[in-house]
Parts: structure tokens; sequence; C-alpha cells
């Protein structure tokens, strides 16, 4: 799987960050996902995006051009606080943008792992561990298109108590609306991959 493999490849080195745009549309389960429960399978046939999987846990995302996907891979001294890793991870990635962006800095956690701005989602992030390397991932929301993910995504059969119920519509948002500004993901990406 390209998304994992692409940081698994440098699993010798203590860690290894990858920030990237992606270029076209992609929808992404996580391990425990089933298509035909998460995804409009036949939407997506018909847009040819594809559908694939990622080897870490935690809800189906669409990846396109208005998102920046974080890859994060280290070594790491506990195999068991995954608590503890991704807020310490999520963190660092709130800090990196909140300079440059300084409305960001109101970001927290919310669920097991998801970024979040009040009761809104701007990313969602997945684990995989082997006992002491991890695989951290990220799908941050630069400019929302809901048109696309509702088109793609079925409502989760699993979600996190403050979602509530709500639709992709009103549960979602992204770091152009936080800041009132349409933001460049590229500039996001970099930005990143700079001060993470």
């Amino acid at each position: 799987m390209w998304i994992d493999d692409q940081i698994l490849e440098h699993c010798k080195s203590r860690s290894h960050l990858k920030v990237f745009v992606p270029t076209s549309s992609l929808v992404v389960l996580g391990s425990g996902n089933k298509s035909s429960a998460e995804v409009d399978e036949d939407y997506c046939r018909s847009q040819d995006i594809p559908i694939t999987r990622r080897y870490g846990g935690g809800g189906t995302v669409v990846l396109y051009p208005g998102c920046v996907v974080i890859s994060y891979g280290a070594w790491v001294s506990d195999p068991f606080k995954n608590g503890h890793y991704f807020r310490l991870i999520n963190q660092a990635v709130i800090d990196s943008i909140a300079e440059k962006w300084p409305p960001l800095s109101a970001l927290g956690q919310a669920g097991i792992s998801d970024i979040v701005f009040g009761e809104k989602k701007i990313a969602g992030t997945s684990l995989f561990r082997s006992r002491h390397y991890l695989l951290y991932q990220a799908s941050l929301l630069v400019s929302l298109d809901t048109t696309l993910v509702s088109s793609c995504l079925k409502h989760p059969t699993k979600e996190p108590d403050y979602r509530k119920g709500r639709s992709h519509d009103s549960f979602l948002s992204s770091i152009s609306a936080i800041t009132g500004n349409l933001v460049s993901p590229q500039t996001v990406a970099e930005t990143i991959a700079l001060n993470f």
C-alpha cells in the first residue's frame, strides 16, 4: 500500500516525515473498514475514484487536492501508549501550523484522535504499530469539498460521540474556513514540513 510504504521503506531511520498534497481523489479505508458499508462504491466507480486501504485503523477518508496528508514514522520506547503518541503528534501538527495561522492555535483533539476546531473535525488520524515502530497518518482539510466527501462516503458505521449523528456537511471544517481566507494546501504542506 503506497500510502503506508512511502514511510515504512524508511523504517531504518529513527524517524521520517512525508507531507504532500494529493493530485487526485482517492478513498482510503481504515484497516477494519468494509468498503460496502462505508463507501458509495457505485459513485466512486462512475467517477474513476480509486478505493484503497491503509494499515492503520480509524475511519474512511477521502483524499483530494484540497487536503494535506501527513505521514510520520518513528521508533518509540513504549509499545502501548497509543493515546499518548496521538496527543504528542497531533499537538506537533497543530503547533507547526498555528505559528503561521494564529487562529489555528485553538485546535484541539476529540474522539480517539481527531484534530478539531470546537466540535468540527479538520483532520482524521490513524496509527499502525509494530511493537516499537509507530506509523502516524493524518488527512488535514485545508479547503473543504463536502460535495465530494458526501458523494464518496456513506455515514460511517462507527462515529465518535462528539459527532452526534451529524452529516459530513455539518461535522467537517477546514483551515480556510477557520482562518477566513483561502489557504493553499501546498503552503500548509510546506509549513508543516518546515516546522514539525
